[in-house]
């Protein structure tokens, strides 16, 4: 049975590479976007332009505020993952075996 369903599916494999790739690109673009090294390095280059005088006071707060929002959220997603990652017990010993 699993080999008649690839057959039928076959022309649909340029689809499913297609939403294999969009998805594959969207949770990298997702992961860079809540990195916290990159939200600090955003928020450096944010200070860097502000002291130059590249940036007005309140593009640089819509700007900073924006990032602190991204890594609020970078962090509560690390205590997430976290709490779902399972902790296995240690192994018993047999007595006798060991």
């Amino acid at each position: 049975m699993g080999l008649f369903k690839e057959i039928v599916l076959l022309p649909l494999a340029p689809v499913r590479g297609t939403a294999w790739v969009a998805e594959q690109i969207g949770e990298e673009a997702e992961r860079r976007l809540y990195d916290e090294d990159n939200i600090k390095r955003e928020m450096l280059q944010l200070e860097i332009e502000s002291d130059e005088g590249l940036l007005g006071e309140k593009e640089r707060a819509a700007k900073e505020d924006e990032l602190l929002d991204r890594l609020a959220i970078s962090r509560q997603r690390q205590a997430e993952e976290m709490e779902i990652v399972p902790i296995e017990p240690p192994e018993e010993e047999v007595p006798g075996h060991g």
